[in-house]
């Protein structure tokens, strides 16, 4: 069993929270956060995310939406420290590849012949078609649908509900 700590206490925390508490092969030890919030479905919280340094026999996951942050705190920990959470209400084809650090939500799609790179948010209920490549970091909020074959640069976010044609290039944010 993995021991992870997350990193972050808002939102996007509490729903990773209630998607690893699905998953039998993933503990939550805890969280770090620089805010005032103690504790997360039953979890709490350890430190300030400056106290990164103090668990590093454990694995991470960054629990952060924020593109720039999530890269940053990535790198500061380093990939092979992180621990992608899927959803068990997720739907993810056998030849997908999927990074560190990703998470997949409730109800997503990922289809055949998918990459997905390190620190990837593929959020509720969002639909990637076959042959498609989200680089490091890209980001795509609920309800995303993207057709075959797109592929989104690093770091790039997409607004919830939004649609993107097969075959196109998406290289900057979709807001």
């Amino acid at each position: 069993m993995e021991k992870v700590i997350l990193i972050g206490a808002g939102g996007h925390a509490r729903v990773l929270v209630d998607a690893a508490l699905h998953d039998e092969n993933i503990e939550i030890v805890g969280f770090l956060d620089d805010g005032d919030i103690d504790e997360i479905l039953g979890i709490k919280k350890l430190g300030n995310t400056s106290e990164i340094e103090k668990f590093r026999n454990y694995k991470f996951h960054i629990a952060i939406g924020n593109n720039n942050l999530r890269e940053q705190l990535g790198a500061e920990i380093g990939s092979e420290k992180l621990v992608t959470i899927v959803h068990p209400a997720a739907y993810i084809s056998r030849d997908v590849q999927i990074g560190k650090g990703c998470y997949i939500g409730a109800n997503a799609v990922i289809n055949s012949k998918t990459i997905v790179e390190d620190m990837v948010i593929v959020n509720t209920k969002s639909v990637v078609e076959h042959d498609c490549i989200l680089k490091k970091g890209a980001h795509l909020s609920y309800g995303v649908l993207l057709g075959s074959s797109v592929k989104v640069d690093e770091k790039v976010y997409i607004e919830m509900g939004s649609v993107v044609q097969r075959g196109i290039k998406v290289e900057r944010d979709i807001r």
